[in-house]
């Protein structure tokens, strides 16, 4: 009986859907779009991502890397390494399709294809947009949204008179993974680039993304491209609050899906030297203060070297697969994996370092585990829903009677 009520209530929640399908294609712009979907089918659904370049930032972010489509801000203080991590995202991304490009509007002008080239990045594939086109904020964004079209008689604008970057992506006409934006904090707003020197201008930038990046969150969810906003650090005078901000206003934070804060650990080992005691890197703090996908705040770290990268990224593994359970720790020293034993976390560490292939397998390991954590979740929130279904179809048949 239960298997059969069971047909029947499923049955009864397809027709709904349908119906449902009906309805909001009625309303819809094309006859593809249904801007619709139930709950329980994506709760707990892996997203599709692009590494940021560090298995832990990965982690905190709570989603496995960038989510495409998404807005995400990389902001902190000269010299943190805002730039560096950009540039090992767009690594990353390369990596993930070895037939895309990447964009970076460099509107700051400090775009360096050397230090590109030295992380291991393939130039050839970057475009970099830079002068006006980058600069000056109405150039810039309509450049990746487009122009709209204003009909001479009715004064309504309908389409668009010139289409952007991110319609040239979803109409697979680029095969574009990737937009970088150095810095927001470079952008001239309109009525800024043409008001005469020294004069002040109340709130420009944060008036123009307040209307600019509501339709650019759209346009990229449609796209399914991530756009990294670099920004900056900036003081603040409020005794109670967050010692630091940063350019775009308040309203421009709620666009974010993450926004991450770099800083330089201020520990006395925390810098890296070269041998004549110069310093090529620094361990990181990265703070997700805000992520749409999972709690926040969470801090990760781990140490950068200006040319080369991430190192000990076996440190990393190691960490994440006690975090995750892929190791058995049957003492509060020991490391067990298979046949495999280790006394103390840094042999760990060290054995994942000598060992490409274990490294490898391990972090195959850490994305099952957190993409079975995520299952695990989307098969719980189906369960209550259909428990809740049935309860409130119990309910009605009783009223009936």
């Amino acid at each position: 009986m239960f298997k059969l009520y069971n047909k029947r209530e499923n049955d009864k929640m397809a027709k709904n859907t349908d119906t449902l399908s009906a309805f909001f294609k009625s309303f819809a712009d094309t006859e593809d779009q249904l801007d619709f979907r139930l709950a329980h089918e994506t709760a707990g659904k892996q997203m599709p991502v692009i590494s940021t370049g560090s298995l832990a930032l990965d982690d905190a972010l709570s989603s496995g890397g960038l989510p495409l489509g998404r807005l995400i801000q990389f902001y902190g203080a000269a010299g943190s390494g805002k730039t560096l991590m950009t540039m090992l995202a767009i690594k990353e991304a390369q990596v993930k399709d070895p037939k895309s490009q990447q964009m970076f509007i460099d509107a700051e002008g400090t775009f360096d294809s050397n230090w590109a080239e030295v992380l291991g990045l393939d130039t050839s594939r970057i475009i970099v947009v830079d002068g006006e086109t980058a600069v000056i904020g109405r150039n810039c964004f309509e450049m990746i949204l487009g122009v709209p079209k204003e009909d001479k008689k009715t004064h309504e604008y309908v389409g668009k008179s010139k289409e952007g970057l991110l319609d040239k992506i979803r109409a697979g006409e680029f095969n574009i993974n990737l937009i970088v934006l150095d810095s927001l904090g470079a952008i001239l707003p309109p009525g800024e680039d043409i008001s005469a020197v020294g004069k002040m201008n109340m709130a420009l930038l944060s008036r123009f993304l307040t209307t600019t990046f509501r339709k650019l969150s759209l346009e990229l969810n449609k796209s399914q491209v991530p756009f990294i906003v670099i920004n900056h650090k900036k003081a603040t005078m409020d005794p109670y609050g967050a010692d630091h901000s940063y350019s775009g206003g308040n309203t421009y934070t709620h666009f974010l899906s993450a926004n991450i804060y770099f800083e330089a650990v201020a520990r006395a080992d925390a810098q890296i030297l070269d041998e004549k005691d110069q310093k090529i890197g620094h361990t990181m703090r990265a703070t997700v203060e805000k992520s749409k996908f999972g709690p926040h705040p969470r801090k990760c770290e781990f140490k950068v070297n200006f040319g080369i990268g991430i190192i000990d990224r076996h440190i990393e593994i190691a960490q994440l697969a006690v975090d995750y359970n892929v190791i058995n720790k049957t003492s509060t020293v020991t490391h067990e994996y298979g046949d495999k034993k280790w006394v103390g976390f840094s042999k760990f560490c060290d054995a994942i370092k000598e060992d490409e292939a274990l490294a490898a397998e391990l972090i195959i390991k850490i994305n099952s585990a957190r993409e079975h954590k995520w299952e695990t979740k989307r098969l719980e929130q189906q369960q209550k829903t259909e428990i809740l279904i049935n309860s409130l179809e119990k309910k009605k048949s009783k009223k009936g009677e």
